[in-house]
């Protein structure tokens, strides 16, 4: 649910800064290293986002891969390991973060807010 809720305030807080009428559509990117399932994501977004600007709109959640870099050759391998194949240590670089990455608005023309 606090995932469902960043996501939400963050929108809102956008929506407000421009003037939306509506929220269109909302893409979301989730590291995988999150376990986060995308129908408990949605479900949550769904409940918490009635009555406001972002109730219908269209959300996309997109799983992103882990990735990790070798410390000793530098190698970037699209999963977790804590050691590579050249006997270094791996460095999680990626797969743990939430990205908004785009929001579609319906926005009010200037004439219609004066």
């Amino acid at each position: 649910m606090s995932f469902a809720l960043m996501i939400l305030e963050n929108v809102l807080r956008m929506a407000e800064e421009n003037g939306a009428r509506a929220v269109k559509k909302i893409r979301v990117e989730v590291g995988e290293l999150l376990m986060v399932n995308p129908d408990q994501l949605e479900f949550c977004f769904r409940a918490i986002s009635k009555n406001t600007p972002a109730e219908n709109a269209d959300l996309e959640i997109e799983t992103l891969k882990a990735k990790s870099l070798c410390q000793s050759c530098g190698s970037e391998l699209e999963s977790v390991h804590s050691r590579c194949s050249c006997g270094g240590w791996m460095e999680i670089r990626g797969g743990k973060e939430i990205v908004l990455r785009r929001i579609e608005m319906e926005v009010e023309d200037a004439q219609d807010r004066n």
